[in-house]
């Protein structure tokens, strides 16, 4: 016994969704102006350089969930049985893959400087007419990549639950490290500012290091949906309740006597099998049926799931 076909998503996601996207094209729009706005500003700071680079970082996630959103809406071929949900976890192991990759070579980039005793200045900048301390327009510019991103990454958090979508947890999570980086670098431009020409370089380790460990957690839990994994939280911190949820639904029922369940994620959507041990099997068909029915309504993730009665249960 298999489960009915349903969309994607269910009628009352689709706000969400659409809230979702609006989010996505303002963070890809506003990621590119701060793009612009830091490069002008950059100088020789390597906590700045480290900055930009993850501020470029930040156009990955936007883009992926906005393809994505397109492919896996597609409806099931020949070719593709499944359909394209997984395109989802593909692009978040593209996303995370290209952030483990650019804070290595930068956090690399930070230990070459701080060994070679490279000591940034920052000179003056004409503004107006006026010379200037340039530190004030790469303060201002790191001001501007940081205060938006904190609110953006704040409003996406809520619909990456709603939506159960790890490239838009991903997303959010990045705009939480861009708002602690934007921070951490105008701390580094105020020390270059008193002289500690360490602290630039210092500061870009330890941001880089930032960059990598979010790579490397997400890269792993990409690599492990695409493995099947048991299903997780979008947070990626616990084994999702949905599975004892749907053991304990099985196990309820009076004709079941032993039940084991597999279950994995494909993007939004969850895929799995139960083997049963019926105590007997008098009308066998309606009960599964019934059965099928009731499991399909403890959540909209579950697109695909087979119950099958066994004589013995798989290790």
């Amino acid at each position: 016994m298999t489960s009915p076909k349903h969309q994607e998503l269910p009628p009352e996601l689709e706000a969400p969704l659409a809230r979702a996207k609006k989010l996505e094209w303002l963070t890809a729009s506003y990621v590119l102006s701060v793009l612009v706005v830091m490069y002008l500003a950059l100088g020789q700071s390597q906590a700045m350089k480290t900055a930009w680079a993850d501020d470029m970082l930040g156009l990955v996630a936007p883009v992926s969930f906005l393809l994505t959103t397109r492919f896996v809406r597609r409806n099931a071929t020949p070719e593709f049985p499944y359909g394209y949900h997984r395109a989802a976890t593909i692009g978040y192991l593209t996303g995370s893959a290209a952030l483990l990759i650019i804070g290595t070579l930068l956090f690399f980039d930070g230990v070459k400087a701080l060994a070679s005793g490279e000591r940034p200045s920052i000179g003056l900048a004409v503004v107006l007419g006026y010379p200037i301390w340039a530190g004030y327009l790469m303060i201002a510019a790191l001001i501007w990549s940081t205060v938006p991103s904190y609110f953006l990454g704040k409003a996406k958090l809520p619909l990456a639950e709603q939506l159960h979508d790890k490239v838009l947890y991903a997303d959010a999570d990045t705009n939480r490290a861009d708002w602690q980086m934007g921070t951490a670098t105008i701390f580094s431009i105020i020390a270059i500012g008193w002289g500690w020409w360490w602290a630039d370089a210092a500061i870009s380790l330890v941001l880089s290091g930032s960059i990598i460990l979010d790579g490397y957690k997400n890269l792993k839990q990409a690599v492990f949906d695409l493995m099947n994994q048991t299903p997780k939280t979008v947070s990626r911190q616990d084994d999702d309740p949905i599975v004892e949820k749907v053991a304990g639904l099985l196990c309820g029922l009076d004709w079941v006597r032993e039940v084991k369940i597999r279950m994995r994620e494909e993007g939004h959507i969850l895929y799995g099998e139960a083997f049963i041990i019926a105590r007997n099997t008098d009308n066998i068909l309606a009960k599964l049926h019934q059965a099928s029915a009731d499991t399909h309504r403890l959540d909209w993730r579950i697109k695909d799931f087979v119950l099958a009665v066994v004589d013995e249960l798989p290790e």
